[in-house]
């Protein structure tokens, strides 16, 4: 029994963790009865969700969860290395220039090299006139998702129009939010930054609309 349990809650390429699966209904009611148990502890609440929301994405894309996390550490420091150099250095623009585009590099190259590695090789291939047979690239799930969503963080930060997260904690909780982590949409870092330390209040009004919306959606 608890070898089958294991196997259930193990990443299976065959069946991935979906929205309307049986599996993310029992697992999600199990989230959240432990949420709102946290509900009051807001340091332990932002680590549960987020090491839920690393457990849901290894549930959908196994072991490529390690690219959330790069994505995640390197725009972090990446943000706050930009935010730093701008207060000791007003007015120079080239230092956070070359830091947002090695940002924009790390992102844009990870997402380019699972989703577009196999068309332009093949292209290569049909100019030179040779044979070429697709590479076996995984397409990790969501990741156009997280690295534009992570993007957004360094632009903002770069532009002005955020200042850098308190902690890779907020940080990470922010680009892994497992609601719109596989499928969207894309969240703007300075419309989510100022909720995330926000007190948690969930109405009666609130919670019947979650479950009218969540119905809808299974429907």
């Amino acid at each position: 029994m608890f070898d089958s349990l294991i196997d259930i809650l193990k990443y299976n390429p065959d069946e991935p963790l979906i929205f309307s699966s049986g599996l993310f209904l029992f697992l999600f009611l199990g989230f959240s009865f432990v949420y709102m148990l946290l509900q009051r502890q807001r340091t332990l609440r932002l680590l549960f969700v987020t090491a839920f929301s690393y457990y849901f994405y290894y549930k959908s894309s196994g072991l490529y969860f390690v690219l959330l996390a790069i994505v995640t550490v390197s725009d972090y420091l990446i943000a706050a290395a930009i935010w730093n150099y701008r207060q000791r250095h007003p007015g120079r623009r080239l230092v956070p220039k070359l830091l947002v585009g090695l940002s924009l590099c790390v992102g844009l190259g990870m997402l380019g090299y699972f989703k577009y590695t196999n068309f332009f090789a093949g292209m290569i291939a049909q100019m030179i006139g040779s044979n070429f047979q697709p590479w076996d690239i995984f397409l990790p799930v969501g990741i156009s998702f997280f690295t534009f969503q992570s993007l957004s963080y360094t632009i903002d930060v770069y532009r002005g129009e955020l200042k850098p997260l308190p902690s890779l904690l907020d940080y990470a909780f922010f680009v892994s939010f497992f609601p719109q982590l596989v499928a969207g949409p894309i969240v703007r870092a300075r419309d989510f930054a100022p909720q995330i330390r926000h007190p948690l209040v969930v109405t009666q009004e609130m919670f019947a609309r979650g479950v009218f919306l969540i119905t809808i959606g299974l429907f």
